[in-house]
């Protein structure tokens, strides 16, 4: 007897092979028979009539790091049918342990509490243990963060680091590898991550090629400067040894509508000479990233409390205003490319009332200058704010996700297992609810792939490229991770001004063989565990 029958779905393998209809068994786990019919009984049988069964998708992107001090049934994903998490992204994780990826737990957390969280994240070893003790909804990998490593070695400076302060990075990334991380990945648009020349990522990557790790970048510009960040991205896979992940891939502002074809060359052309190199996107013309981080960095040295002293001098306002928009090539904003009244408030817990207002709203509502109203509200939440900045074009995100080496990563992370109201107005981003769903729909409703090579993309593609072994097919013996869902009706229905809507289409999701969502809802089953890379 088996413990799940999937009866009369059409099966989407995962291999780009041509669907067909057939039953699927799941036994202690895995998938124990595909075939045409089982006539074996099981516990449960699910009637798949006119419905796909495709391998659970994998977020290649995802910001979920803290759930292993938590724990999450990871609903937000599942309900997307995603079975999989690559977290640690964008040159951020709490290991080695990171005074500033743990300050708001640090705020919000009794000591006795935190200092549980700190010991769990003092090294790669130690936080990889306590993710294999956690549960979760989703299956989970991780990158070890760039910035991360450099803040352990050097604080908030913006200096290069010297040989022994080199070795000290070094030793830690060596450490993650061996533990299991997939790569390092750099957020070379956030402080201390940003202050790293590209001689020293270099460096840094050159330790993992004995491992096969993976250098993931946020690059250093996505706008006037992404073409040069993307040539910067592939020299330092190109010179470090590793494959190379350029993270959310776009073109920001609509001035630079049309670049992606030069990105997407750049990317061919790295492949043809012999350098491995993958993107991720999250199908949304609009950025997301922490309000402070879109300060320009040079006024982040000696970290957020130095900061917020600067931004009470009106001087200093007026140096940050000149900079954001006028010293593009030293560092580029979001907030550029968006303009103020481009820039939306989507998290701010000191004052909830500034949520899903722009930060040319606030200005005229006050009586302000935007760049006062801006320095003002993270004064006013201790620069702990999430934005959301509209600054790109749909062709260039069409462009983009008609790539084949171009991978799903909604760049979000799990909300917590009690639900929010599906119907909040505002105070998020609809990718972290719907960016599988949207992706699917995309594809479908302009044709850039078949139904098969879409499923592909987001499963077997996207594990073969991470180094994460076995999943991604469904393929007797293998874990059964394992999503139904009706294509013609997938619907993401979620957006900015509700962004926590549930989508339409998915149907069933199992994790390692257990029944995490049914008729669209997640059960609250955690059972998902850490994947290493192989």
């Amino acid at each position: 007897m088996y413990d799940i029958l999937i009866k009369n779905g059409l099966i989407v393998d995962g291999s780009g092979k041509p669907a067909f209809y057939g039953d699927l068994a799941v036994k202690d786990g895995k998938i124990a028979k595909i075939a045409p019919s089982i006539q074996e009984s099981a516990d449960e049988v699910m009637d798949a009539s006119g419905l796909q069964v495709a391998p659970g998708f994998i977020d290649n992107h995802s910001h979920s790091d803290s759930s292993v001090f938590t724990g999450s049934d990871s609903y937000n994903y599942l309900e997307q049918g995603v079975t999989t998490q690559v977290a640690g992204q964008c040159g951020s994780s709490p290991a080695p342990y990171s005074e500033t990826e743990l300050a708001d737990a640090k705020a919000k957390l009794d000591p006795e509490e935190f200092a549980c969280w700190a010991a769990k994240a003092q090294t790669p070893t130690t936080f990889m243990k306590a993710a294999e003790e956690q549960t979760f909804g989703t299956n989970m990998a991780f990158f070890i963060g760039q910035g991360s490593l450099r803040e352990k070695a050097l604080g908030y400076s913006d200096a290069a680091p010297t040989k022994e302060q080199m070795d000290i990075m070094q030793k830690d990334l060596i450490e993650a590898m061996e533990a299991g991380y997939l790569g390092v990945s750099s957020g070379l648009v956030y402080a201390p991550s940003v202050y790293a020349s590209t001689e020293e990522l270099i460096e840094l990557v050159k330790v993992m090629k004995p491992y096969g790790g993976i250098y993931a970048s946020h690059i250093r510009g996505e706008g006037d400067n992404v073409l040069r960040s993307v040539q910067e991205a592939i020299r330092i896979g190109e010179e470090g040894g590793a494959p190379v992940l350029i993270s959310h891939l776009k073109v920001m502002g609509k001035h630079n509508e049309g670049t992606s074809q030069k990105l997407l060359k750049e990317i061919d052309d790295a492949n043809a000479r012999g350098t491995t190199v993958w993107a991720d996107q999250y199908p949304y013309t609009a950025s997301s990233a922490p309000l402070s981080s879109q300060i320009p960095p040079k006024y982040l040295v000696g970290g957020i409390p130095v900061l917020l002293e600067r931004l009470k001098n009106p001087e200093i306002r007026q140096q940050i205003l000149y900079s954001i928009f006028h010293e593009v090539n030293e560092f580029e904003s979001a907030i550029y490319s968006a303009g103020f009244d481009g820039t939306l408030i989507v998290g701010a817990s000191k004052t909830p009332e500034y949520v899903n207002k722009t930060i040319g709203q606030i200005a005229r509502e006050e009586g302000k200058e935007p760049i006062d109203a801006l320095c003002d509200v993270l004064l006013a939440n201790d620069a702990s704010m999430q934005g959301v900045y509209f600054n790109q074009c749909a062709s260039d995100l069409l462009r983009i996700m008609a790539h084949p080496r171009v991978f799903l990563g909604s760049d979000w992370s799990d909300y917590p297992d009690s639900k929010v109201d599906y119907e909040q107005a505002g105070g998020g981003h609809p990718r972290g609810t719907a960016s599988t769903v949207r992706r699917l729909e995309l594809v479908r409703d302009f044709r850039l792939r078949t139904l098969e090579d879409s499923v592909k993309n987001l499963t077997y593609d996207t594990a073969q490229a991470m180094g994460i072994p076995e999943h991604g097919l469904l393929k007797e013996g293998w874990d059964a991770n394992v999503c139904v869902f009706d294509y013609d009706r997938l619907h993401a229905t979620a957006d900015f001004a509700h962004p926590y809507r549930q989508s339409q289409g998915i149907h069933y999701v199992l994790v390692n063989g257990k029944l995490a969502v049914r008729d669209g809802k997640a059960l609250g089953v955690r059972a998902g565990k850490v994947l290493k890379r192989k």
